[in-house]
């Protein structure tokens, strides 16, 4: 082989290396790309049964600014979500009248929906007009899933993470549920 043949390949190759070094170490620094892998990563930790999770949609990160994790819009289409469980419980009761304690899927989607709720009224702190614009104070990520319960039955929601400007630590969670 020609020795300016064999320079030109070194001279790739060190570039190829350098290029993919320079990417990982460039993603490594992106909060928003750690926001959406330690959002992942948490799902799988956080719920009953890893191994069954298929991962539907996750989010672009969206910045967060001071308390204000959900937005008015994100607010009336978590609304509507409740609307519909509330409504597929009252139809699978004769609204509550047949309330069947040992129905598990039932009771699990009541739980879930009655945790999404207190959660959400915690959260929700509305941005008064005229104020000025709090902080930026980090990332929120939504991830669609669908899964078994620790009883195995199936349940599809959706599990938001808040997470912290460097986005290396989540500072709060909670799922909503879906049908």
């Amino acid at each position: 082989m020609k020795p300016e043949l064999k320079m030109t390949i070194l001279l790739v190759c060190g570039a190829m290396i350098w290029g993919t070094i320079f990417f990982v170490g460039c993603s490594a620094n992106n909060p928003k790309k750690r926001a959406k892998a330690l959002a992942e990563k948490v799902l799988f930790e956080s719920v009953a049964n890893p191994e069954s999770v298929t991962v539907k949609a996750v989010s672009e990160p969206d910045s967060v600014f001071g308390r204000e994790y959900v937005t008015d819009e994100e607010q009336m289409a978590i609304a509507v979500a409740m609307v519909n469980i509330n409504k597929k419980v009252m139809a699978d009761t004769q609204d509550l009248s047949n309330l069947d304690l040992s129905n598990q899927e039932t009771t699990e989607l009541m739980e879930r929906q009655m945790s999404a709720m207190s959660v959400i009224r915690s959260l929700a702190a509305p941005h008064k007009p005229g104020e000025p614009k709090p902080p930026f104070k980090g990332w929120k990520v939504k991830i669609e899933y669908e899964a078994l319960s620790a009883n195995g039955n199936p349940y599809h929601s959706e599990y938001w993470f808040i997470l912290n400007k460097d986005a290396d630590c989540v500072i709060n969670s909670f799922e909503i549920p879906l049908l």
